[in-house]
């Protein structure tokens, strides 16, 4: 059984130490992997003083520090560029999402190891692309982050079911296999373990239409000059939403009379939000793997994709998430409406590859 002060895991090649009052553990485990020398420190803003002792006691065991602070993307600012020296042979990051991305970047360009202290349990990028070697799950650190950080990191891992039912799709409809993380979702767990869950999820990150969605909504609220929610708080109601569309739209079967989606519509409100746009999802109705073909193999599966949606229960995850707030969700009906969910379900659609993508491809979805 594992200890509950400190307990260590291996994901990938990283080193995961999860525990309580890790601030002495620091220095020891990263002498293992950089004795001597000198890192790049990148802290997010919202964690100073956190950032100020780390930075002490590294200096104190004879590391040469140079200091960089990044601003949350919350409010929507940029990151920045990092101030680093090109003999830096580390980089230590200090926060969440925005400090371990800026912390892959200044990496990538140092060819160097890069290590994280987590202080949210709020995103699932941290192991994209560049993970880091060693990452610190401080339970006394997670304890006091804000509780949107908490909803957000819990609005990906309940959002879940999402990702793994596109995956049953596209293997059963598509004939293609993707895989798809699917950690064991407690809603009365620590958030030492839902942060390492979310590590879980980051080593298999897909593009869901979830994803893609909240994304938009994120871009959107950004063009508005709204101050967005994060990504995770997002993606829970996105991910809700498209299953409840998905319940409806294989629920009943109809010969399609609907004149097929003008994908430029799509690409120039995508463009003027400002979304990065990844691809357009274009359906042939008359190639041999287009839309009859796909709208035949589905109707041979509908009724396990039902089943395999009738599974799904956000209806109580919903409660528990929303009850993560102090107004016990109140702030849905004020900051998002029903007008902001449709346009983002029919944009995402324009870049799912999943049902919704098919849905909008047939034009159902431009009714929205």
């Amino acid at each position: 059984m594992e200890n509950l002060r400190t307990a260590k895991r291996i994901l990938g090649k990283t080193e995961v130490i999860i525990g309580q009052e890790l601030m002495q553990n620091i220095v020891p485990a990263l002498n293992h992997r950089f004795p001597e020398g000198a890192l790049c420190l990148i802290y997010d803003r919202n964690v100073t003083a956190l950032a100020d002792d780390i930075i002490r006691d590294l200096k104190k065991s004879g590391y040469r520090v140079f200091v960089q602070a990044v601003s949350s993307l919350r409010s929507g600012n940029d990151m920045g560029e990092c101030a680093y020296p090109e003999y830096a042979r580390h980089v230590f990051a200090v926060g969440a999402g925005t400090a371990a991305e800026a912390a892959k970047r200044v990496a990538k360009q140092l060819d160097a190891d890069w290590t994280l202290f987590l202080t949210a349990p709020s995103t699932d990028t941290i192991m994209c692309e560049y993970p880091p070697k060693l990452v610190f799950i401080d339970r006394n650190v997670l304890i006091k982050c804000p509780f949107e950080c908490i909803a957000a990191g819990y609005g990906i891992l309940l959002s879940q079911p999402l990702p793994a039912f596109e995956s049953f799709f596209a293997s059963k409809v598509l004939a293609k296999n993707s895989e798809v993380a699917s950690p064991a979702v407690q809603m009365n767990s620590d958030l030492a373990q839902l942060a390492y869950g979310l590590l879980e999820i980051s080593m298999k990150r897909g593009n869901d239409s979830a994803q893609i969605m909240s994304e938009i909504m994120y871009a959107s609220a950004l063009r508005k000059g709204v101050r967005p929610r994060l990504i995770g708080e997002y993606k829970f109601l996105c991910a809700a939403m498209i299953a409840a569309f998905y319940s409806s739209y294989l629920a009943a079967p109809s010969i399609d009379v609907i004149p097929p989606a003008c994908r430029e519509v799509a690409a120039d409100k995508i463009d003027a939000i400002g979304y990065v746009s990844k691809r357009f999802k274009s359906v042939d109705f008359f190639d041999v793997n287009g839309y009859f073909r796909i709208s035949y193999i589905l109707g041979e599966y509908r009724t396990d994709l039902l089943d395999k949606l009738g599974s799904i229960d956000f209806r109580t995850a919903q409660r528990f998430w929303r009850r993560l707030y102090p107004d016990a969700g109140y702030w849905l009906k004020s900051e998002i409406t029903c007008r902001d969910l449709f346009s983002g379900l029919k944009l995402a659609g324009s870049q799912s590859e999943s049902l919704l993508g098919f849905a909008y491809a047939s034009g159902l979805t431009d009714g929205f």
